[in-house]
């Protein structure tokens, strides 16, 4: 009896201690996960990736003996062969408590440049900081914000500045109220800068809510297209159009300030703003993910996202893992933050002191 309460205590030990690592059925989840993205991931030949020699690569790692952490580990690293930024592998622990999350597949210079820590050196809030001020020097007076800071603009004597931080923390009729409030304090201005750098995106309604504020007529935006399941083929071409919206639009000359953290739906804004002839864009090349996210659940409760559509401009370029490309690059650097100017602002300035009518676009 005394042999078998310490092998118990030895068993349940060994239970408790390796909680993290239990065995899951690793095979089967393994190859759940490359069905999944076998029958519906969108870009493997835009990509050049052939997803059955991924396979070959990474099915021999997964045994019936195969670590829950392991598994993690095998199948994030197969992910990152897309190099695709809407594709997500998330484990959950009790309470759906996030308890390990895949690598970002289309990582930010932006970001590496400026982080998100809060500490001495530099980073994203000071650029943020830095992007104040040099508007503030240049006689931009703050007008209006909304609730959780998403969106917010300054107006000058000739200028207005809007800044989106992100497509998805408002409300669609909160994007449109801000847009419109916006677009009224700046109806009788020589131009306007739109501020997408900090945007990793969202949902593509708040896009084109947006965007239609400054919508001169009725254009095609972007296509999209889905792919069908299990085929090679797609759905039928989806057109989509940015149109005026709102009592007023403000069509005179507008600058667009990208980086590559500019991502999603911040890009899709800044495609369909590209199809407005008054509008260039200054700044980094944005990040190159496009498409809505499909999502699905392994058999131990992983949840997974792909990208399953294409997105195209009206002139049919798809810029997915590529990025929109700005007409006129210009990058922030560390340095910025101790020069006490943002080079970007400062240049979007120059050039509508320089161009203030659309005929000069």
């Amino acid at each position: 009896m005394k042999n078998i309460i310490v092998l118990l205590f030895f068993l349940i030990t060994q239970m408790v201690l390796c909680q993290g690592e239990q065995i899951k059925e690793p095979v089967k989840n393994f190859n759940k996960l490359w069905k999944v993205f076998d029958e519906r991931y969108a870009n493997f030949k835009l990509k050049n990736v052939d997803w059955n020699a991924i396979y070959k690569k990474y099915r021999p790692l997964i045994n019936e003996q195969t670590t829950n952490d392991s598994l993690f580990t095998v199948c994030n690293q197969m992910l990152l062969e897309l190099k695709d930024g809407h594709i997500n592998l998330i484990q959950y622990g009790k309470n759906n408590k996030i308890i390990n999350k895949g690598d970002d597949g289309s990582p930010s210079m932006f970001l590496q440049n400026f982080p998100l820590s809060k500490d001495n050196t530099p980073n994203i809030y000071q650029l943020l900081e830095t992007t104040n001020n040099t508007l503030k020097s240049n006689g931009f007076l703050k007008l209006g914000v909304s609730q959780k800071g998403s969106m917010e603009y300054l107006m000058s004597k000739n200028y207005g500045y809007l800044r989106v931080l992100s497509m998805g923390n408002l409300s669609l009729s909160e994007y449109k109220k801000h847009a419109d409030n916006a677009v009224k304090a700046f109806e009788n201005l020589k131009g306007v800068i739109i501020d997408v750098r900090f945007n990793g995106g969202g949902d593509d309604k708040a896009s084109f809510a947006i965007a239609n504020r400054f919508a001169d007529k009725k254009r095609i935006g972007h296509y999209k297209n889905e792919r069908k399941k299990g085929t090679s083929e797609f759905k039928k071409l989806q057109t989509k159009y940015i149109e005026p919206a709102g009592e007023i639009q403000f069509t005179g000359p507008i600058i667009v300030l990208t980086s590559d953290l500019t991502a999603s739906a911040a890009e899709v804004f800044t495609m369909i703003m590209k199809e407005l002839p008054y509008v260039i864009v200054i700044g980094g090349k944005t990040n190159g993910i496009f498409s809505d996210m499909y999502n699905f659940r392994l058999p131990n409760g992983w949840l997974v996202t792909l990208s399953h559509q294409q997105y195209f401009s009206a002139a049919m370029n798809n810029y997915e893992g590529i990025g929109i490309t700005p007409d006129i690059e210009l990058l922030n650097k560390p340095e910025d933050i101790g020069n006490g100017i943002d080079p970007l602002i400062a240049e979007s300035i120059k050039k509508l002191n320089k161009k203030s009518s659309r005929n000069d676009y």
